[in-house]
């Protein structure tokens, strides 16, 4: 059995870096790896406000003109 002090948490943790995906982690003990990385660790709600609305239509480009 182990004596860590900082057990996993199940609930999943957000990490996020400019230009790139979000990064979702399960069971995660240390979020150095990612910190260390240049990531940052936002909660659940800011990650689901940056998603677009379900219920707006999709933004299609417009077609471009043919020469």
């Amino acid at each position: 059995m182990s004596n860590s002090t900082n057990p996993p948490t199940t609930e999943p943790r957000y990490f996020t870096k400019p230009g790139e995906g979000v990064q979702v982690v399960h069971n995660l003990k240390d979020p150095a790896p990612y910190t260390d990385l240049g990531y940052e660790e936002v909660d659940e709600a800011a990650y689901q406000a940056t998603l677009p609305d379900p219920s707006e239509p999709p933004v299609l480009a417009k077609p471009c003109a043919t020469d």
